[in-house]
């Protein structure tokens, strides 16, 4: 006992003690048993983290982010990769609970019209907090950026550049890639453009996808002008489709993306995107969790939710490649949410 007081800094051991001990146990090299701890305290003092591709630097952000509002408070962080299968989800988040950790945050890849793993996850009693995804049809805590706005204000910066013939790539079954598609089409709705079907194009959020999407729209007999494009590395892929096929970004074909993955901080950003905080989002997240482990949930609304806004870079300019009429600013109004 006298060891461990010393060892964990309390009270009650001479100073003298605690000296010898601490010498001893640099000496040993000793490391405290956190599993065992955890067994005697039933607490790890460790949260999880499921993400879908940890490579992608949005959601190395996040990670960031929830790694900064943890810290302070003593927690640490485990990490796991759900390479964007939602199988692979499910069984990441069930290793975490045996290795005990005490709550999880996750970008879920699951359907959205599948919330069954987390509802029982609260049937459980297990905290937890989405962020970047919801499901409509459960309640639970989570941190988002107003999806369907990405949309809205990425669809109305092309249409205050002038274009009309503006095409969408839409994303995987998630509520982030569905709002935002809500979103587009609710734009071209309030210009008075009606999309045709053949402008909407399912990728994966990745860069192959965009590229691969971006090839189909600019196969169809009446090829767009502009592309949103529902993820940053979606629009990345559909610029190099763009390239390989002989156009010009943005002087024969405009494109917007989503998610600000070059950063304020890149000497020369070349994308045109729709941005939010995203550290923010993930520290966010971390105190959210946090107040749900002290039992003070009811301090914190259940949904907290970010605003984008528009980047205006190099990748958009009006059809033809001209210059923004005067005085006039892309993306100013803004609709009421309706998802």
């Amino acid at each position: 006992m006298t060891v461990s007081r010393a060892l964990r800094g309390y009270p009650g051991v001479r100073e003298s003690t605690r000296k010898r001990i601490l010498e001893l146990a640099a000496e040993l090299k000793y490391r405290p048993n956190r599993w065992a701890r955890s067994l005697v305290t039933s607490r790890s003092r460790i949260i999880g983290i499921v993400v879908p591709d940890i490579s992608h630097i949005f959601f190395s952000e996040i990670t960031r982010g929830v790694q900064d509002g943890l810290e302070k408070h003593g927690y640490s962080l485990m990490l796991c990769h759900s390479k964007g299968d939602a199988r692979r989800e499910a069984r990441e988040i069930d290793m975490l609970i045996g290795a005990q950790v005490e709550g999880i945050i996750v970008a879920s890849e699951q359907p959205e019209d599948s919330p069954e793993l987390f509802a029982d996850l609260q049937e459980q009693g297990i905290p937890f907090v989405l962020v970047d995804r919801f499901f409509p049809h459960l309640e639970c805590p989570r941190v988002l950026v107003d999806d369907f706005q990405v949309g809205w204000r990425a669809t109305r910066h092309l249409i205050d550049l002038g274009h009309t013939q503006i095409g969408h790539i839409t994303g995987p079954d998630v509520s982030t890639a569905k709002l935002r598609t809500e979103g587009y089409r609710a734009a071209l709705e309030e210009a008075g453009i009606r999309p045709l079907p053949s402008w909407i194009v399912r990728a994966n959020f990745k860069v192959a996808g965009g590229a691969e999407a971006m090839k189909k729209l600019l196969s169809r007999k009446k090829r767009v002008t502009a592309v949103f494009a529902a993820n940053d590395p979606s629009a990345f892929g559909a610029v190099q489709a763009c390239r390989e096929a002989g156009l010009r970004v943005p002087e024969d074909i405009s494109v917007i993306g989503a998610g600000n993955i070059e950063g304020s901080n890149h000497p020369a950003p070349f994308l045109t995107t729709v941005g939010w905080p995203v550290c923010e989002l993930g520290q966010r997240a971390a105190e959210i969790l946090l107040q749900q482990l002290a039992g003070r949930a009811a301090e914190t609304p259940a949904e907290c939710i970010f605003e984008p806004e528009v980047l205006f870079r190099r990748s958009t300019a009006p059809p033809g490649g001209g210059a923004l009429p005067a005085g006039q600013t892309a993306g100013e109004r803004r609709p009421a949410r309706t998802a």
